[in-house]
């Protein structure tokens, strides 16, 4: 039986779940105490190979300043996540699971793109993704080898950072439509001492184009030589809900996709898997069952 099937059967079969409103008045994709849950045109005539070559472009400033960002460790807690000094909870000990196949593939990369760039998204929006993401990149961020780096890369509907109880602006979006701005300077590093945010940075009306674009490629392939213990996670749109999604995923080496137990249809769940590389998916996150944790598949689709 593929994973897909094994998925969709827990699907079908799943109780439905009973909600309690959520406390964080429309957090990271509608969180809950106690539950995973887990947008053509000219955009500007730099990222045109035509009219301006690679050779040509200004280099980046190179810049060390990053300014260090406190988390609120107390907002983390009241949404269910995982925090540096918290306890050993069955939502801690399955992304432990989850970060282990991660890790694996990362130090066994296969050809194509560098296997620590991760993806975590879904097929459609408050499955979990976001949360799924936080908990993922903060958990990696705890191992003794390795740093990460967590991209808002949801950028019409940016969390991350009101997530964390932090204050950003300027962010990914900034740094591809400005050579001028160096990307230390849009970073924040947080009090969790292995883990840095890129934010999404300003709203664009051609994000899918900046996404896709020579200049995206050059700044993940930055992104993913600078630092050889570096992971990086990018909360993405959903699949089925936004075009930058599949302008990332192209991109990835590896892709976590986030299922709602008792909402996500086998129907969506495959509309959505078949527009990545199925190669590329390192697993699914079956999220909000009634257990105290929550599903994890990875390996071939069969």
């Amino acid at each position: 039986m593929s994973i897909i099937e094994r998925v969709a059967d827990l699907l079908g079969s799943a109780p439905p779940t009973h909600r309690k409103p959520s406390v964080t008045g429309g957090g990271a994709d509608s969180l809950e105490p106690n539950r995973i849950e887990p947008a053509a045109g000219d955009i500007s005539r730099r990222f045109d190979p035509a009219v301006e070559s690679k050779e040509a472009r200004p280099t980046r400033p190179t810049s060390t300043t990053t300014r260090t960002h406190r988390v609120d460790l107390d907002r983390l807690r009241r949404q269910s996540m995982i925090t540096p000094d918290g306890e050993r909870t069955p939502i801690a000990e399955c992304f432990r699971r989850i970060k282990r196949q991660i890790l694996t593939n990362v130090a066994n990369p296969k050809t194509g793109a560098p296997a620590n760039l991760i993806l975590v998204t879904s097929a459609l929006a408050g499955e979990g993704k976001t949360f799924c993401a936080i908990n993922l990149a903060i958990s990696i961020a705890l191992e003794m080898d390795h740093t990460v780096l967590l991209v808002d890369a949801d950028v019409a509907k940016p969390s991350v950072p009101r997530t964390l109880g932090l204050d950003a602006e300027k962010g990914l979006m900034d740094v591809l439509l400005d050579r001028r701005i160096d990307l230390a300077e849009v970073l924040c590093k947080t009090e969790i001492g292995k883990l840095t945010l890129l934010p999404a940075g300003t709203a664009h009306q051609h994000a899918t184009e900046l996404l896709a674009s020579d200049a995206m490629r050059l700044l993940l392939q930055e992104m993913a030589e600078r630092y050889q213990d570096r992971i990086i996670i990018f909360d993405s749109p959903p699949l089925l809900a936004a075009s930058e999604a599949g302008a990332l995923a192209s991109r990835m080496g590896q892709i976590v996709m986030v299922v709602e137990a008792g909402k996500t249809t086998e129907a969506a769940l495959k509309d959505a898997l078949g527009r990545i590389e199925p190669s590329n998916v390192a697993g699914l996150v079956l999220n909000k069952g009634e257990g105290p944790g929550l599903g994890y598949y990875y390996g071939g689709y069969g």
